[in-house]
């Protein structure tokens, strides 16, 4: 089969190995239309259930998906309560049992978030809270990081991830979580620590090339000494005694002394309401949702969008979504690993229940492999939104390694291989079927082709000869192992 794999989708570009890039435009690839695209962006996996709701009312589909709690999530939230509780549970719940209990805590949490991520209708919202856990990376095997993290997870991104750019600011830079990761635990008038500092500036406002410099680094580390965690139990405070109390002046602004915990919000005030802020943070939604390289004209909109509203969320992803890109320029996006397994996941679920939990840990496993496990990502920046990143010759391995073992997601009930084939009564409907269900977009002739001639090839008959359901069930997870390793599945 694999002497198959580099012809599908032919056009590509070759990385030095003979085999195509998955993520590099194949001319010979038919263009999907608009509500597949849109979904594509927005979700982590297209269905044709969700393809007939966007094609119907694509803004009210999109409209819809920016209020989540107008959808019912209840099956899912309900089995994450019940099957992996420590997802729901503060820091101070967990403290008693770390460390032993650690790798159950981390376990629970990926568990609950694969969940989320490929079984709730809130799909956009779940891709949302992904791209701001990116942006305000923390990184889960870090020191006492498993048991603050969950928190981070519920109190932090997800009740601010579609509310005002400032108040999820705010919340990232009061999490515990954050404070230990970035240090500024350690931030003290006697020993200022300039880790959080930096990257709050770097990363998570004004960008590398906001107009900052080393002396606002410092400042800034100033306004933010005393900002700790309680240990015992795990929440946030502020130390006056461990406060730098003088004044200050960020950015050419003035900050009078004797403003305590006021110091390090009038900071994230000043940063959230900067020019540049609003070009980053647009830009990041840009590139998250409409193309590697944003071209000018949509980051220059999104940002005015972003600074109009005062940093409001919503506003900002609308604008985004009214850009000609986000329907009208395919294939312009590299799915990353995520993504990929949650076409597999999304399309090919067998029935309405969720997987069990041997299935959940057979998707952690497949992400370890494609290198995107959830909140593994060691440095701040967060794990990378570039294709250029997840189209190396070991990824694309990687990826086609996977299709050939789905097997064994079939078999743990995560998957249904040979449901995916429908009614079909001849390889040629099999073919047609089961593309329909999995890459829900056009195949290019050239493809459908070869992957008929090959299947017929293995089979000994013509590929429109009828046959037998057994064998045509025996050829599932072939045809979907071909599906899966062409270009389709790979771009967005």
């Amino acid at each position: 089969m694999t002497a198959l794999l580099p012809g599908c989708g032919g056009g590509g570009d070759n990385n030095g190995e003979g085999a195509p890039s998955p993520g590099a435009p194949a001319p010979t690839i038919p263009s999907p239309d608009a509500a597949y695209l849109q979904l594509r962006r927005t979700s982590y996996g297209v269905t044709q259930t969700e393809m007939t709701a966007a094609r119907t009312d694509p803004d009210g589909y999109l409209e819809t998906q920016l209020h989540p709690e107008q959808l019912n999530d209840g099956i899912v939230e309900d089995a994450i309560a019940q099957r992996f509780p420590n997802a729901l549970r503060s820091p101070e719940q967990l403290r008693g049992g770390f460390p032993a209990n650690q790798q159950q805590v981390v376990a629970d949490l990926i568990s609950a978030t694969l969940l989320r991520r490929f079984y709730s209708p809130r799909q956009l919202f779940e891709a949302v809270v992904e791209m701001w856990g990116d942006h305000f990376n923390v990184h889960i095997r870090n020191g006492i990081g498993p048991i603050l993290h969950p928190a981070y997870d519920f109190e932090t991104l997800r009740p601010h991830a579609l509310a005002s750019f400032r108040s999820l600011l705010g919340a990232t830079a009061r999490s515990p979580a954050m404070l230990f990761y970035l240090d500024n635990f350690l931030n003290l008038r006697t020993a200022p620590n300039e880790n959080y500092a930096r990257e709050l500036m770097e990363l998570h406002t004004l960008g590398v090339d906001g107009g900052f410099n080393e002396t606002d680094v410092k400042e800034v580390a100033r306004c933010f000494t005393g900002w700790t965690l309680d240990f015992r139990s795990g929440a946030f405070r502020f130390v006056p005694s461990l406060h730098d109390d003088g004044e200050k002046r960020v950015l050419g602004q003035t900050i009078a002394a004797g403003g305590g915990q006021g110091d390090g919000e009038t900071v994230l005030d000043l940063l959230a309401a900067h020019p540049a802020t609003a070009r980053h943070i647009a830009r990041r939604i840009c590139q998250r949702f409409l193309a590697d390289a944003p071209v000018a004209s949509d980051i220059d909109t999104v940002a005015a969008a972003f600074s109009g509203s005062g940093g409001d969320i919503r506003t900002t992803l609308r604008a985004a979504f009214g850009r000609p890109a986000f329907r009208a320029a395919p294939d312009t996006k590299t799915t990353r690993p995520v993504e990929y397994l949650g076409q597999l996941a999304r399309t090919l679920r067998p029935g309405s229940a969720l997987p069990n939990d041997n299935a959940i840990r057979l998707f952690y496993g497949v992400l370890d492999i494609l290198g995107q496990v959830p909140f593994f990502w060691a440095p701040p920046d967060g794990y990378p939104d570039e294709g250029e990143h997840w189209r190396s010759t070991s990824g694309l391995l990687n990826r086609w390694r996977i299709a050939l073992g789905l097997s064994s997601l079939d078999d743990a009930g995560a998957l249904d291989l040979e449901g995916a084939i429908g009614t079909a009564t001849t390889i040629a409907e099999a073919v047609d079927q089961t593309a329909a269900r999995l890459v829900v977009r056009p195949l290019a002739d050239t493809d459908r082709q070869r992957m008929l001639d090959y299947l017929a090839g293995e089979v000994g008959s013509d590929a429109d000869a009828a046959q037998a359901p057994t064998t045509l069930r025996a050829l599932a997870p072939l045809i979907i192992a071909l599906l899966a390793s062409a270009p389709y599945l790979h771009l967005r």
